[in-house]
């Protein structure tokens, strides 16, 4: 039996979407930055940045002292959007004209 390279693909792809999936999974910027469609430079030096956006992650990599990338969790996440939009103000305006027919 062989194995082709887009079988071996598709299997890590996979187990890729299983591990971000997970409620406590840690996400980089790039996975927040799907999941919000922004950027993951733009989550980095803006929405992370943000008051009430939830404190990164960093696992010390190496006796060195140097630290992974931030990650966050994805439930951190996901409640930080909830509240997000829930706090987020109504239009304000005159309301628009209605067209009797």
């Amino acid at each position: 039996m062989t194995t082709t390279a887009s079988d071996l693909n598709y299997a890590e792809l996979a187990r890729q979407i299983a591990a971000r999936m997970s409620p406590e999974a840690l996400l980089s910027a790039e996975d927040v930055g799907a999941m919000l469609g922004y950027p993951a430079r733009y989550i980095r030096e803006t929405i992370a940045l943000a008051p009430g956006f939830p404190i990164a992650i960093r696992l010390k990599l190496d006796t060195d002292g140097k630290r992974s990338n931030p990650r966050w969790r994805r439930t951190d996440i996901e409640k930080w959007v909830t509240t997000h939009r829930s706090q987020r103000p109504t239009r304000a305006g005159r309301p628009r004209q209605q067209t009797l027919m």
